[in-house]
């Protein structure tokens, strides 16, 4: 059947009052059945699929087993994914800093624990012990916005960051948990991207880089495209940094260019890319 016409048809077809005394049952199954298996189209004004609007960054040649942190967990191969959260305290990232500030006391607690409870359930808890052996790599606040990273054993890791001005029943967080590396070490001065693009939270765009570090790199900044220079922070082996806005959509197709400073002091110019 191809439109609602035929299967208006069909339905009158089956009316007991428009039948005979002794319907014709075979009849009236197989106008049923033929009536189930049709897909009437738009032009029809029926329901046809359901667009899937959200938008995600492109997917990364190395990332394996991933899942969105929040209410809706998706399997997939990528670089970044986002939960939006209903609403924030902190409309536009209104407070949205470019050095990043410790997260202490009983407001790190807080985040650690959000994220441990949200990484935990993802992926119907395919990543719990993972989570449960993990420690906190770093605890960053910028403006109202908190980030925590998770970190562990074969390359785990799990990333938080959430409007910490929000009310309970409207928080929302992005980030991810999975194990997005190939477990290799890193060599010594070595900066290896496992988040890099951009997404939305709250109706607004973002940019993220975080990843892991190897043991000589002290410090890592990222000039963006307006001139303002982002730090990032870097602790135990993890760094991350995020600003508002769009700028890193292209990252998988153009490297990112971050200044890296080691330990002796000496900086560089490298470049990240998934």
């Amino acid at each position: 059947m191809k439109n609602s016409r035929n299967i208006d048809t069909l339905l009158r077809s089956m009316d007991a009052t428009r039948q005979g005394a002794v319907p014709n049952q075979g009849r009236s199954q197989n106008d049923l059945e033929q009536i189930l298996r049709s897909r009437p189209s738009s032009a029809d004004g029926g329901i046809g699929p359901v667009e899937d609007k959200t938008s995600t960054p492109r997917p990364s040649r190395r990332r394996r087993r991933t899942f969105a942190l929040g209410a809706a967990a998706f399997a997939a191969t990528v670089g970044f994914l986002v939960v939006p959260a209903l609403s924030g305290g902190d409309p536009a990232f209104a407070t949205w800093t470019a050095a990043p500030g410790a997260l202490i006391g009983a407001e790190r607690d807080s985040a650690v624990s959000d994220c441990l409870r949200s990484s935990k359930g993802t992926g119907d808890g395919m990543f719990a012990g993972d989570v449960d052996a993990a420690e906190v790599a770093i605890a960053e606040r910028r403006g109202a916005w908190t980030t925590v990273v998770l970190s562990g054993a074969g390359g785990f890791e799990a990333t938080c960051t959430t409007d910490s001005t929000a009310p309970w029943f409207k928080k929302g967080s992005f980030g991810s948990v999975g194990k997005p590396g190939d477990g290799q070490p890193l060599s010594s001065r070595e900066v290896r991207a496992t988040q890099l693009g951009t997404g939305v939270i709250a109706d607004n765009p973002l940019s993220m880089a975080s990843g892991q570090v190897g043991a000589d790199v002290a410090a890592i900044a990222y000039t963006a495209a307006a001139g303002e220079r982002i730090t990032a922070t870097v602790s135990k082996g993890q760094f991350a940094f995020w600003f508002p806005g769009t700028e890193l959509t292209n990252s998988s197709d153009q490297p990112v260019a971050i200044e890296v400073t080691y330990t002796d002091n000496t900086t560089e110019i490298r470049y990240l890319s998934l």
